[in-house]
């Protein structure tokens, strides 16, 4: 809790120096004292910071679905634009002087020329800063260059970190279309989840094909208000939380299939969980080194049930530490309660994680598509919602399995 208390308050801090250094260098470098440029500047100074901290409590707080993915979207235009922005303006540091220096040459050049006789020196032309020439006016050139200098390192820079952060945003890839027959599963709980990474949105779901996770779906429990926990405190958005406040922790899960199982695993212990994104962001930074101590780390306390000798295969992930009630060999029927629902491996908070594929071997299975029996979906978490056959649920959408 300690550590991500304080990687919660340095990255506080890095935004609140990175949104100053971005009004110096865009705002008060770049307008004059008393103008309507730097009001209106100051202005978009302040909301700047008050919208990059309300993206980051959205989340954790849990408001409607609707206003989650107006977050979420925004954010992943927002946060990366921040980011590029900084990068390009300290890059611009070291362009500034070289700049100034090629301006003043060129002043110095100017003013070196011989003035025709026809013309007045009290209309002498302006350097290319816009300051009169002759060493009263030393000062003033030197200030118009420097302004000259900021205003085109800060649209060069809001041009570039915009073009930087759009093509950092993920593309819209593939996704399991709805004409798409994979393996049927029934899903393996009761009550209202809330899915997550679901290959409807994208393919491969998690971003990888590793592990064979290619087709696999994320399932939160959530109360009638959605929300994945039944209250919130400081350390919701500061910190990490105890995995026993959410509403999946410790839920039964059931066999999705008959079959064998052929894989267990359950020495895995449930660790913190995060919904703040302070927190959410070192622990996302050491997802290769949980990686590279293998699958287990990865997938926490899992089963893999095989549906026939050869396959495919379905593994269940995440489950909670000592619930694993089946053993390897064991014959389970669909519906058969194989152990609860936990925080182990990589995961933030307790959540089902489920796949499809065709080895039992983790390491090196590819995915395969499925689909879900029959459930009752609600795209915006609440209203009538609407039953679905043989259907893989959308991206943060609310589910419930139905009887067939």
């Amino acid at each position: 809790m300690a550590v991500a208390l304080v990687s919660g308050v340095l990255i506080i801090a890095a935004l609140a120096a990175a949104h100053w250094y971005h009004y110096l260098r865009l705002v008060k470098d770049t307008t004059r004292a008393v103008s309507g440029w730097r009001r209106a500047g100051t202005v978009l100074a302040v909301l700047a910071p008050a919208f990059t901290a309300a993206l980051l409590t959205i989340g954790p707080a849990e408001p409607s679905i609707a206003l989650r993915r107006f977050a979420d979207a925004t954010a992943s235009f927002w946060l990366p634009l921040l980011l590029w922005l900084t990068l390009v303006l300290l890059l611009g540091e070291a362009a500034r002087p070289l700049l100034r220096r090629v301006l003043a040459r060129r002043s110095r050049a100017r003013a070196a020329r011989p003035v025709p006789d026809t013309a007045d020196a009290s209309r002498a032309a302006p350097d290319v800063a816009g300051a009169p020439h002759g060493a009263s006016g030393a000062a003033d050139s030197d200030a118009s260059r420097r302004l000259f200098v900021a205003r085109t390192v800060a649209l060069g820079a809001v041009v570039l970190a915009t073009g930087g952060a759009v093509a950092s945003r993920p593309g819209g890839g593939p996704s399991q279309g709805p004409d798409v027959r994979g393996l049927e599963v029934a899903m393996p709980f009761t009550g209202r989840w809330l899915t997550q990474n679901s290959p409807a949105r994208q393919v491969p779901s998690h971003g990888t094909d590793s592990l064979g996770g290619r087709y696999a779906i994320d399932f939160v429990a959530v109360d009638d208000g959605c929300r994945t926990a039944a209250g919130r405190s400081w350390r919701t958005f500061l910190g990490t939380e105890r995995p026993e406040v959410f509403h999946a922790f410790g839920r039964p899960i059931t066999a999705p299939v008959t079959g064998t199982v052929v894989a267990v695993h359950d020495g895995e212990s449930d660790h913190a969980a995060r919904r703040s994104q302070l927190a959410l962001l070192p622990y996302m930074m050491g997802e290769g080194g949980r990686l590279s101590r293998g699958v287990n780390a990865v997938a926490g306390n899992h089963v893999i049930i095989a549906v026939s000798e050869h396959g495919p295969f379905v593994a269940l992930a995440h489950f909670r530490s000592g619930s694993v009630r089946v053993t390897t060999g064991q014959k389970v029927t669909e519906g058969e309660h194989i152990a609860d629902c936990g925080n182990s491996g990589n995961s933030t908070q307790p959540h089902l994680h489920i796949q499809a594929m065709d080895s039992d071997d983790l390491s090196v299975a590819r995915g395969v598509p499925m689909v879900f029996r029959r459930f009752r979906e609600w795209p915006s978490g609440t209203g009538a919602g609407r039953v679905r056959e043989r259907a893989m649920p959308g991206e943060e959408v609310v589910v419930e399995p139905l009887r067939s």
